[in-house]
């Protein structure tokens, strides 16, 4: 079993709180840059290809970040199955019921 310190937890958890908020935040304003754009141009009245790339790009930025949030999604079950192998196995640090294991069907959350 591992011993952690209860003030350690509540900083990983705080941290791992704080990356998610951020994570979400960025998709959130990145969207509305990318919606912001396509109404500038048609208000602008820009040709299509005007916009392509910077749209292309922008799109990337988003799925990057999608990506980069289900990677995290991967990293709290990691820390979760630690909590559970650990004193703080029965502390709640936010998370209502934690994360569920993987399946090969889906990303399962909380209850």
């Amino acid at each position: 079993m591992f011993e952690i310190k209860h003030a350690v937890g509540d900083v990983v958890a705080s941290d791992t709180q704080a990356s998610v908020a951020a994570l979400d935040n960025a998709l959130a304003t990145q969207s509305r840059m990318c919606a912001s754009i396509i109404e500038a141009a048609a208000d602008s009245q820009l040709p299509i290809a005007a916009t392509q790339s910077l749209l292309e790009n922008l799109a990337h930025g988003i799925n990057g970040l999608a990506t980069s949030r289900g990677n995290m999604v991967v990293a709290v079950r990691e820390l979760t199955r630690i909590q559970a192998g650990s004193n703080l196995e029965t502390t709640s640090f936010g998370c209502p019921g934690g994360l569920r294991p993987m399946n090969s069907a889906s990303l399962e959350l909380m209850d």
